[in-house]
C-alpha cells in the first residue's frame, strides 16, 4: 500500500467503497484505525498521530475528512502547513494516511496540493454521468428480477441528480418497500423519492425565463414552507451564472460535449441548462441576474422583507 492517498471528487458512494477497500486491503481493526475532522482537529495532532507507531501490526490507518485547509474556503482552525507538507516529503512507513477530499474544492495554486498530488496516490471520483446512472439501476433491478421502463429510470434519475450516494440509497429504499412487486411504476418513485430542492429551483428557473409568474409564485410558496428564500435564491443564481457562460459558449459556436470542459459543471446540469440558454437571449439572462443582485442588496440594506421580496421579485420579473 502507498503510505498517503488523497481521494478526490463528488462521489461520496465511490470514495467510501475505496476506503472500505483499503481498510480491507489493510486488515486494520479498530486499535489501528483514527479518523479526524480537520475542521475540529489540528494537522499538528494529527501528525503526532500518524508519527507514533502502530500497536499492533506493522501499519496504522489514519483518515483526514473536511481538508477545508486545502480548499479555496479559509479553514476555521490554524493549520501548521508547513509541518504537514513536511510529513508529506518524509511520511511514517508505518503510516497509511487517507485525505478524503469529497466536495472540497482544491486550491491547485497551493504548494500543498500541488506536492500531494506528486506525492500521493491520487484517486479521482467524479459523480455519475446520466448513462452511467442507467446502467446502474438497470443491473440493480435486473438482478433483483424487477422490471423497470426508461420513463421510470429517467424520473428516478431526474430526483436523484446522478448523485452516486443519494442513488444507490435511493435503489436499497425502494427495495425495502417494494420487496414483491415485479415492476416499479413512476408512481412508485414519486411516492418514495423526493424531489430535490434544486430540481424544484430547475423549475422555477423555467418559469423566470418564461415570465410565466403564477407557476412560479406556485413553486415558490411550495418552497418556502421547507425552505429559507435565500438558500434557493443562491441555487438561482448559480442556475442563471450557467446559463450565462454557456450562452456566452455557445455564441462562439461550441457544441455540448466542447462546454463541458470549460465550465465547473455537473454533466447532467449542462444537459438540462444547455438546450434553455439556447432559446434564451442573452438579455433575458442578465436581467435576471440583476434583479437576483438587487434583491440582494436591497434585503442587506433592509429595504425588503425576504418573504415578501422575493414574492415581489417574481410578480415584477
Amino acid at each position: 500500500m502507498k503510505n498517503i492517498y488523497l481521494l478526490v471528487g463528488e462521489n461520496k458512494q465511490a470514495i467510501d467503497d475505496k476506503i472500505r477497500e483499503l481498510i480491507s486491503d489493510g486488515n486494520f481493526d479498530d486499535l489501528n484505525l483514527v479518523k479526524y475532522d480537520s475542521e475540529e482537529v489540528t494537522l499538528d495532532a494529527i501528525i503526532d498521530d500518524c508519527e507514533t507507531l502502530p500497536f499492533f501490526g506493522e501499519q496504522k490507518l489514519v483518515i483526514i475528512t473536511n481538508p477545508v485547509f486545502l480548499s479555496t474556503e479559509k479553514s476555521k482552525i490554524e493549520h501548521n502547513i508547513e509541518r504537514f507538507i513536511n510529513y508529506v516529503n518524509n511520511p511514517n512507513p508505518s503510516t497509511v494516511l487517507i485525505i478524503n477530499c469529497c466536495d472540497i474544492k482544491l486550491d491547485m495554486k497551493r504548494r500543498i496540493n500541488q506536492l500531494l498530488y506528486e506525492k500521493a496516490e491520487v484517486v479521482e471520483f467524479d459523480n455519475l454521468t446520466e448513462i452511467e446512472s442507467e446502467e446502474l439501476i438497470i443491473n440493480y433491478f435486473r438482478k433483483k428480477n424487477v422490471k423497470i421502463n426508461y420513463d421510470v429510470i429517467h424520473e428516478l434519475i431526474t430526483r436523484t441528480e446522478c448523485d452516486a450516494f443519494r442513488l444507490y440509497s435511493e435503489l436499497q429504499k425502494i427495495s425495502f418497500y417494494l420487496e414483491n412487486v415485479t415492476e416499479i411504476t413512476i408512481d412508485d418513485i414519486k411516492a418514495l423519492v423526493s424531489e430535490p430542492l434544486e430540481q424544484d429551483v430547475f423549475k422555477l428557473t423555467g418559469y423566470f425565463l418564461d415570465r410565466n409568474i403564477e407557476q412560479a409564485l406556485k413553486v415558490y410558496h411550495q418552497l418556502i414552507i421547507f425552505h429559507d428564500p435565500l438558500v434557493f435564491l443562491s441555487i438561482l443564481a448559480r442556475n442563471f451564472h450557467y446559463l450565462y457562460l454557456i450562452k456566452y459558449f455557445q455564441k462562439q459556436g461550441l457544441a455540448e460535449y466542447q462546454i463541458k470542459n470549460l465550465i465547473n459543471i455537473h454533466p447532467y446540469q449542462l444537459k438540462m441548462l444547455y438546450p434553455i440558454a439556447l432559446k434564451t437571449s442573452e438579455t433575458d439572462i442578465v436581467k435576471n441576474i440583476q434583479a437576483f443582485h438587487q434583491y440582494d442588496i436591497d434585503l442587506k440594506t433592509g429595504k425588503v422583507d425576504k418573504i415578501l421580496g422575493f414574492e415581489l421579485l417574481i410578480i415584477n420579473m
